[in-house]
């Protein structure tokens, strides 16, 4: 009877351990399910909360100076929207500042560029609005670096630089450029 009673007590005390091992080891593993759930749900939260990725508006910046350079109106109806707005705002030479509204200007506008050896729009900020994954707007600020090709055979190339100021807008799921200023003048430093 004695033997009876150890092995009972043996019994009970193997289930209850066998119970805490598999309580300590249910834990761990809702722990890390757990673990592993949250992480997905914040992978995906902060994939869909982002803004769109800068290359959404700099790739339009860079088909821009390329057709800059080849004076090419094809891509006109391709990154700008109809009733778009390209500016010179002449900060060198007040009172020259030129504006061209829709593709049949900015068109015109490509075609009576000067020459480039090269072009390009570099070191733009973007600001998206709002700034999230819901995104319609975006805006612009980068720098224009460049060389002129010489106006004559005698002439001499001419090295360029100035401030830009750009506007996108989303529209049917494309990126457009719907304003694009260049040769701006900052203010002065602590204005």
């Amino acid at each position: 009877m004695r033997g009876d009673k150890e092995d009972g007590r043996a019994r009970f005390w193997r289930a209850i351990g066998k119970g805490v091992s598999w309580s300590f080891n249910s834990v761990l593993i809702a722990t890390i399910l757990g673990s592993l759930v949250l992480s997905g749900l914040l992978w995906l939260y902060h994939g869909f909360s982002q803004p769109p990725p800068v290359t959404a508006v700099t790739t339009l910046m860079d088909e821009e100076a390329t057709a800059a350079q080849k004076h090419d109106t094809s891509v006109v109806g391709r990154i700008y929207a109809p009733d778009a707005v390209v500016t010179d705002a002449a900060c060198q030479t007040p009172g020259a500042s030129q504006t061209w509204v829709g593709y049949a200007q900015i068109s015109r506008r490509y075609k009576g560029l000067q020459g480039f050896v090269w072009l390009r729009h570099l070191y733009a900020q973007v600001t998206w609005e709002p700034d999230n994954s819901d995104a319609t707007t975006a805006a612009v600020t980068a720098e224009t670096v460049g060389v002129l090709a010489p106006a004559t055979s005698k002439g001499k190339q001419q090295s360029i630089v100035g401030h830009e100021l750009w506007t996108f807008a989303l529209t049917n799921g494309h990126w457009l450029v719907t304003s694009f200023t260049y040769n701006l003048c900052l203010p002065p430093s602590g204005a």
